[in-house]
C-alpha cells in the first residue's frame, strides 16, 4: 500500500470515529451494515475485476451489489420454489457460498488463480473508493438521524413492506394489506434490502434507514466511478478525472434542475427588485418535482423527481432502490465498449455466449423486472443501443454484425425472463395499454426542466461531429461510428436515450388507474427520473471534458457556465435538507435511526400494544384493524408488526388490483366485522387477532361499534391502561 492508500485509510477510520462520536449508540447497526457490504464487495471482486477491467478501480464499488444481488436472488429462488425458507442462517450461508463461488470461478474459468488476482488488486484506488462509499454511507446515516421516521408520503407503506417480507418463509409474500392474496406490487427491491438486513443482523426498524443510506452513498460512489473513468478514458489525466468524478458525485445525488434556481432565487429576487405587490412567491422543495400541471394548475398533472429528492423524501421505492442497479449496467456497458481484447474465432454462439458482460447485464435486466418494470425497457434499449455501437466497430462483416446484436438481444431478454419467472407467474401488470397523449408540456416548462443537459448533449454532438467532419475515410455508418472516441460515442448514446425519454410523454403514455389530469403522471415521472440519471452522467462528462480538454474557446466558456449551472444546482440537496430535517447542526433535533419510533408520538396510545403485537404475535396470523386512506396513520398495526390485515390503504390496493370493486367489498366487510362483530364473517377471511386502538374508535365508533361485543369474540391477550376519555386499547384473541 502506497501513501494514497494510507491517507485514505486513514481517513476512513476517522470517518469511522466521526460516526461513533455523532451517533453513539445508534452506529451499531450502521458498523454491522457497513461491514456486510465491506465484506460483499470483496466477495463478488473476482467478477468484478472481470467484468470491469478497463476501470482503474476494476470496479470495486459495484461489488458491493453484485455481491448480494447474486445470492439474494438465489435464496428468493429457492424460497419461491418453497425448498428453503427465507431465514437468517439461509441468508448467510447463501452467501457464503456464492463468495466461495465467485473465487473458484475466477480460478478455473477466468483463468486466474487467487495468488494472481490478489496481486493484481489496485489497492490504493480501492482505498479511496471506500473512503468515498464509507463517508457518503455515514453522512446520509446521520442526517436521517434527525428525520427518520417511515411516516408521511409512502414510507409506512415501504416500511410495511419490509417488515412484511421479514417475516415471510416463501415468496411471493401475503399481501399485509390484503389477506388472503399474494402481493401483486414490484417487491425483490424491498425483498434485497430486507435480505440486507438480515445479512446484516438486524432489525427492520433500522434497516430501513441503512438500506436508504446505502442507495444515497452508492449512487454517490457509482457517479464518481462512472465518470472518472469516463474523463479518464478521454483525457488519460488522472487528476481531470477525479475532478470529474467529484462533480459527478455531488450532481447525481444531489443536484436538481434549473427550477430550483429559478424559482427559488430568481422569482423572489425579481419580487424583491421590482417592488411587486402581494406575497412574494414560497418555494418548498418538492415544488421542483411537481411543476407542469402545478404552476401555473392546469388539468395535466405530471411528476418528474430525480433523486437527491427521493432520498430526502425518505421513500424507499422501487425507482429509488434500483438506481444501483441501472448505474450498474451503465457501467457494464462502458467498460465493455472500451475493452480492446481482441476478438475469438468461432461461431456467433461460441463467441458472444462466452462473454461474461453479456449474462451479467440480461442479469441485472431481469433484476429491474421485479423491481421497477419501467426499468427493464428503458435498459434494454439502452443496452440494445450501446451495443449496437459496439458491434458496429467491430472487425466483422455486416451479417455478423447484424446477428451478433440479435443473439446479444435474444439473450438478455430470454434471460432476464427466466430470472424473474417465478415472480411473474403470480404477478398481474397493471397497466391497461399504451394511449396518446392528450396534453403537451409548454415549451418554457420543458426548457426550465431540461434546457441545460439538451443544450449540454448538442454542444457535445456539435464538438465530436466537427472532428469527423471532411474525413476522406468516414464512408460508411461503420466508419462513422469508428471515427467517434468510445467515451464521447458512449456518452452520446445515453446521453440521447434520456433525450428519448423526455420526448416519449409528449407523445404516448401508459393507461392505468390514474385518469383525468393525472393521465401521464407516472409515464412522466418514471421516464424522466431514468433521463436524470443518464443526462446528469452525460453532463459531467461534458462539462469536465469542455472545461478540462477543450478544443475550442467557446467550448470552456459553455463547459464554465454548464459547471457553474450545475455546482448551483447542488444547492438543492441543501436546501431540501434543512426543509425535511430541520437544522442538522442542532443536537436537540437528533432522534436516532430508528423508523419505527413515530408511532409512539402519532398514536401514542396504541405503540406499546403495536410493540406487542409485533413480538408476540405468531407469523401468517391475520390481524384486524381499520382501513384507511392512503398516507395516513391508518393501517400502521400491519406496518410496524409486517402482519396481514383484511385492508389496507385505499387507493394502494385499488392500483394493485387494478380494479376498485374487490378493494370496495373488503370496506363495508371490515366495517361489519367492527360494528356487528360478525365472528363467522371474521373466519371467514381468516381473522386471528382483532385490534382495537385510536383508529379504530376514530373511524367505527360513530357507527355502533360495541368494545363489549368485541371483546366476548375470545381472550383479551394485551389491554392498555383506561385513558381520560374512557378508551383504552386491546388486543382479543378469537
Amino acid at each position: 500500500m502506497r501513501i494514497k492508500g494510507l491517507i485514505a485509510t486513514i481517513i476512513i477510520l476517522a470517518e469511522l470515529a466521526a460516526g461513533f462520536i455523532l451517533m453513539g449508540s445508534d452506529m451499531t447497526p450502521v458498523i454491522k451494515w457497513w461491514l456486510m457490504m465491506l465484506v460483499l464487495g470483496l466477495a463478488a471482486y473476482p467478477l468484478c475485476a472481470r467484468l470491469f477491467s478497463t476501470y482503474k478501480d476494476k470496479g470495486y464499488l459495484f461489488g458491493k451489489i453484485l455481491g448480494g444481488l447474486f445470492p439474494a436472488w438465489l435464496l428468493w429462488l429457492l424460497a419461491s420454489l418453497r425448498i428453503v425458507k427465507f431465514s437468517t442462517g439461509a441468508v448467510i450461508t447463501i452467501t457464503l457460498f456464492t463468495f466461495v463461488f465467485w473465487w473458484v470461478l475466477s480460478h478455473f474459468v477466468f483463468k486466474k488463480n487467487t495468488a494472481e488476482l490478489l496481486k493484481e488488486i489496485p489497492i490504493d484506488t480501492i482505498m479511496v473508493r471506500e473512503a468515498i462509499f464509507t463517508g457518503a454511507f455515514l453522512f446520509f446515516c446521520y442526517i436521517k438521524c434527525f428525520n427518520p421516521e417511515a411516516f408521511g408520503t409512502e414510507r409506512m407503506m415501504d416500511y410495511g413492506f419490509m417488515q412484511s417480507i421479514y417475516r415471510t418463509d416463501y415468496f411471493p409474500p401475503e399481501d399485509f394489506w390484503f389477506a388472503g392474496e399474494s402481493l401483486n406490487y414490484y417487491y425483490f427491491g424491498q425483498y434485497f434490502c430486507t435480505f440486507l438486513t438480515k445479512l446484516s443482523i438486524n432489525s427492520v426498524n433500522y434497516g430501513y434507514n441503512l438500506a436508504l443510506s446505502m442507495c444515497f452513498a452508492l449512487c454517490l460512489g457509482y457517479a464518481f466511478s462512472i465518470v472518472y473513468q469516463l474523463m479518464l478514458g478521454r483525457s488519460g489525466d488522472k487528476k481531470k478525472a477525479a475532478v470529474a468524478g467529484i462533480l459527478a458525485a455531488m450532481v447525481l445525488p444531489g443536484a436538481a434542475s434549473l427550477h430550483y434556481l429559478i424559482f427559488n432565487f430568481l422569482v423572489p429576487w425579481t419580487w424583491d427588485i421590482l417592488a411587486i405587490p402581494g406575497d412574494k412567491p414560497s418555494y418548498w422543495y418538492a415544488d421542483s418535482t411537481r411543476y407542469i400541471g402545478y404552476h401555473p394548475e392546469t388539468d395535466d398533472r405530471t411528476a418528474h423527481e430525480y433523486p437527491a429528492y427521493s432520498f430526502l423524501l425518505g421513500d424507499l421505492h422501487a425507482h429509488v432502490i434500483n438506481i444501483f442497479v441501472v448505474l450498474t449496467i451503465l457501467a457494464i456497458l462502458y467498460a465493455w465498449l472500451t475493452d480492446n481484447e481482441e476478438e475469438r474465432e468461432g461461431s456467433v454462439f461460441a463467441v458472444e455466449l462466452k462473454k461474461p458482460r453479456l449474462w451479467v447485464i440480461a442479469f441485472l435486466t431481469g433484476i429491474c423486472v421485479m423491481e421497477n418494470f419501467w426499468d427493464f425497457p428503458i435498459y434494454f434499449v439502452v443496452s440494445g443501443a450501446v451495443l449496437l455501437a459496439l458491434n458496429l466497430r467491430r472487425e466483422i462483416n455486416g451479417l455478423r454484425v447484424f446477428s451478433a446484436t440479435v443473439l446479444q438481444g435474444t439473450v438478455v431478454i430470454l434471460t432476464s425472463l427466466i430470472v424473474s419467472l417465478p415472480f411473474q407467474l403470480t404477478f398481474e401488470a397493471m397497466a391497461n395499454g399504451i394511449a396518446f397523449a392528450e396534453n403537451h408540456t409548454p415549451i418554457y416548462q420543458l426548457a426550465i426542466l431540461w434546457a441545460l443537459p439538451l443544450s449540454l448533449l448538442v454542444g457535445l454532438m456539435v464538438a465530436v461531429i466537427k472532428n469527423c467532419k471532411g474525413d476522406s475515410v468516414v464512408r460508411s455508418v461503420r466508419d462513422w461510428l469508428r471515427s467517434f472516441d468510445k467515451t464521447d460515442l458512449y456518452v452520446i448514446l445515453i446521453g440521447l436515450c434520456g433525450a428519448g425519454l423526455i420526448l416519449i410523454p409528449e407523445i404516448i403514455y401508459i393507461e392505468d388507474i390514474y385518469s383525468g389530469s393525472f393521465k401521464r403522471f407516472n409515464t412522466m415521472f418514471k421516464l424522466s427520473y431514468q433521463a436524470f440519471i443518464m443526462l446528469n452522467l452525460m453532463m459531467c462528462y461534458t462539462v469536465s471534458r469542455f472545461v478540462m480538454k477543450p478544443e475550442t474557446a467557446a467550448q470552456k466558456k459553455w463547459g464554465i457556465i454548464g459547471g457553474v449551472l450545475l455546482i448551483l444546482c447542488c444547492g438543492y440537496f441543501i436546501t431540501a435538507l434543512r426543509m425535511s430535517a430541520g437544522d442538522i447542526k442542532d443536537r436537540e433535533n437528533y432522534e436516532g435511526l430508528r423508523a419505527d419510533a413515530y408511532i409512539e408520538k402519532q398514536v401514542p396510545a396504541d405503540s406499546d400494544a403495536i410493540y406487542w403485537a409485533r413480538d408476540n404475535i405468531p407469523s401468517g396470523s391475520v390481524v384486524l384493524e381499520a382501513n384507511g386512506s392512503s398516507y395516513t396513520i391508518y393501517n400502521r398495526v400491519s406496518v410496524i408488526t409486517g402482519l396481514p390485515t383484511v385492508l389496507g390503504w385505499h387507493t394502494h390496493e385499488w392500483l394493485w388490483h387494478n380494479d376498485l370493486s374487490p378493494v370496495e367489498d373488503r370496506v363495508e366487510i371490515v366495517r361489519r366485522m367492527y360494528v356487528d362483530a360478525d365472528r363467522a364473517l371474521m373466519e371467514q377471511y381468516g381473522v386471528d387477532y382483532i385490534f382495537v386502538g385510536y383508529c379504530e374508535y376514530e373511524k367505527y365508533s360513530d357507527q355502533g361499534m360495541n368494545i363489549d361485543n368485541i371483546r366476548e369474540l375470545g381472550q383479551v391477550v394485551y389491554s392498555s391502561p383506561v385513558q381520560d376519555d374512557g378508551r383504552y386499547t386491546f388486543i382479543v384473541k378469537l
